[in-house]
């Protein structure tokens, strides 16, 4: 193994633990301390559903791509893709019939945070673009997988803002 391939797989790896701690501590704090009514919780299993078949239909449609194509972006480039998709369809789904905040969150720190999210992996997209790293020989790189995610949540974030908005304010009084 070469050495950008070690870094790459120690930078993941790095990524997981620093990912899992921190679930490990907002668990602890209670903060994702996530409960639904049975409404919300049948809407979820729905978003679910369509995010599932939204991740299959992806998932061919990359893979018959790259064989039509030609390698077009990096493995997992394109699965990182796919699952972008996938979820922006289950929050979208789930934001759209008023199941994607459990009972005790509130609305402007789930905003906030898929702001600062967005807002920090398009900066880093947007470094990597400055240095042309995206894309290498004309195939998209690892390096593009910062600014896939950043616009996923931009989109999530963006249709739950509009959704906020055009909410009808008898439901914020109950």
């Amino acid at each position: 193994m070469d050495n950008y391939h070690a870094g790459l797989a120690l930078g993941i790896l790095v990524g997981v633990i620093a990912a899992s701690g921190l679930l490990a501590f907002l668990f602890k704090k209670k903060v994702l301390d996530c409960h639904f009514d049975e409404r919300q919780e049948r809407a979820r299993g729905k978003a679910f559903q369509y995010g599932f078949f939204t991740l299959l239909i992806a998932s061919y449609v990359y893979a018959v791509s790259d064989e039509v194509f030609g390698r077009w972006c990096e493995v997992l480039t394109g699965v990182t893709l796919c699952i972008a998709v996938s979820m922006c369809v289950f929050s979208v789904t789930c934001i759209l019939k008023d199941a994607y905040l459990s009972l005790r969150e509130k609305p402007r720190q789930v905003m906030t945070m898929f702001a600062l999210l967005s807002a920090l992996n398009l900066g880093v997209g947007v470094m990597q673009g400055l240095h042309g790293d995206l894309m290498e020989d004309g195939v998209l790189t690892i390096r593009a997988v910062n600014p896939i995610i950043g616009a996923a949540i931009l989109v999530i974030l963006i249709v739950y803002i509009v959704n906020y908005l055009l909410r009808p304010r008898d439901e914020e009084a109950e």
